[in-house]
């Protein structure tokens, strides 16, 4: 069966929410560091109508059919308010296939709908963050040809003791 690459709608909340529970677990498991708020990944069949009810977010899926998908592309607006140029940038939040879909060529058509998308908004300059040990995202972003932009850094403070 072919896979129909298409904008999300509301009857894809539910494997929509799906995904985003695939997404996060994903992430879990590649790094300790990775952590979610699951009570909020359970809550996604409700804030995920509002997602895709906003002008300056969209969400295209790869619909495999009978109401399976496969994988989604979210994409948002992001406005700077540090100085930066350009003020308002286009985001990619969540880029994830089901494992036995990934290297298929789904994804780079999403990415182009994207772009198409972005370039109606006016916006010129992508961006996104990617988890340092997840080695075959980053590498799919680079062959998508993202480059290294900024490098954020990470420290976990130690509670300090009670004073007793």
């Amino acid at each position: 069966m072919e896979v129909e690459l298409r904008p999300a709608r509301d009857e894809d909340i539910p494997e929509l929410a799906r995904l985003v529970a695939a997404i996060a677990s994903y992430h879990e498991s590649i790094d300790a560091r990775a952590r979610f708020d699951w009570e909020e990944i359970r809550a996604a069949p409700v804030w995920l109508k509002a997602i895709l009810n906003r002008d300056h977010h969209a969400i295209w899926v790869a619909d495999h059919g009978d109401g399976r998908l496969v994988g989604y592309l979210w994409v948002h607006l992001r406005r700077d308010r540090q100085g930066y140029l350009p003020r308002v940038r286009g985001y990619i939040s969540h880029a994830y296939l089901d494992e036995a879909w990934r290297g298929k060529g789904l994804m780079r058509p999403m990415l182009e709908m994207a772009s198409e998308w972005f370039l109606s908004k006016d916006i010129e300059v992508i961006t996104l963050t990617v988890l340092h040990r997840n080695w075959l995202g980053s590498t799919a972003w680079y062959k998508a040809g993202y480059e290294d932009w900024t490098h954020e850094r990470r420290i976990e403070l130690k509670p300090r003791p009670e004073k007793g």
